[in-house]
């Protein structure tokens, strides 16, 4: 095998990234809250129906920053599941990527972590899990009794998978390309193969920033912790960003109940964020919430009666 022709670009960034993890900082190189920004400023997002409402909800984390989300309701609505996006984007952008859930019966909660919009402090690894748990909290003070679930995309899925640990208990989660802090540093080094001469340097490294995520982030640990939470897996086995062979090995150590889902209608070049293209997984998605959440089915002009969403795994 010949290693890609951008190799001097490739070394470069490998550098660069060798520098930020000696600086001692996996959470400079897991989230991007001003990348988000810059995105976000570049592209708006479609508007979203006047038949959806959004309430602006705020809530302080574990070290009293306050976070700001917003919560979409309806007369009759029954749940909530709490949505949040990848390391790069922006709420405004998770909205508009999670807006099929709308209007199917059960609230929609969007947020962002701590550092990311208009949100106080800095982005952490070390305040994702509490970020999520106070968004967790508000929705059991508000509506007491009721089901609560979790849908999150790259950086999120790892929060999702981990999430039950802290709180007393979700009623489904959901996670797409899944993302596996603790191990990505190993994987990014296999695909780097044609860089082995700088492996004595880049092993090591990968090791040391292994060795600061958050051990409320362990996802390997948080999935063989528990097992009465029925979960979707989604994953493209093209995912350029993260590894499809991890996210079913994590699929597999789950012992509950369990769904493995191939989106059919992908985004090259990465193949990380596929939803917007696929309408079945869609539709299985808004079906297992309603579900899971005791919804009112209420469909929408979009949402159909076909049951068939991809490869399905038991």
């Amino acid at each position: 095998m010949k290693p890609p022709s951008n190799q001097f670009s490739i070394v470069i960034l490998v550098v660069v990234t060798l520098a930020s993890f000696l600086g001692g900082c996996a959470t400079r190189l897991m989230l991007y809250p001003e990348l988000a920004r810059r995105m976000e400023a570049r592209y708006l997002p479609s508007p979203i129906s006047n038949q959806h409402r959004a309430k602006k909800v705020m809530v302080k984390n574990d070290s009293g920053y306050e976070l700001h989300g917003l919560l979409f309701k309806a007369e009759g609505d029954s749940g909530t599941v709490m949505v949040s996006g990848g390391n790069a984007m922006a709420r405004s952008h998770a909205l508009e990527y999670y807006k099929f859930l709308l209007g199917h019966g059960f609230r929609v909660l969007v947020f962002s972590f701590q550092g990311y919009d208009e949100n106080e402090g800095r982005s952490n690894l070390n305040s994702l899990i509490g970020d999520a748990a106070a968004y967790y909290t508000f929705l059991k003070y508000e509506y007491p009794g009721e089901e609560v679930a979790y849908m999150g995309h790259s950086i999120s899925s790892a929060v999702a998978l981990c999430l039950p640990l802290r709180v007393a208990v979700l009623s489904a989660i959901i996670v797409e390309g899944v993302f596996d802090p603790g191990s990505i540093a190993y994987s990014k080094l296999k695909q780097l193969w044609y860089l082995f001469p700088l492996y004595p340097i880049l092993l090591p490294t990968a090791v040391a920033v292994s060795a600061t995520i958050p051990d409320e982030l362990d996802v390997a640990k948080c999935v063989t912790t528990y097992s009465d939470i029925p979960i979707i897996f989604i994953h493209h086995p093209d995912d350029a960003v993260t590894p499809f062979e991890r996210a079913f090995d994590l699929f597999s150590a789950y012992q509950g109940d369990k769904q493995f889902l191939i989106p059919r209608h992908p985004v090259p070049p990465q193949y990380h964020t596929s939803l917007l293209n696929d309408m079945k997984i869609q539709n299985e998605i808004v079906r297992f919430l309603q579900d899971h959440l005791s919804a009112r089915p209420r469909y929408n002009k979009k949402f159909t009666s076909d049951h068939s969403a991809g490869d399905r795994k038991h």
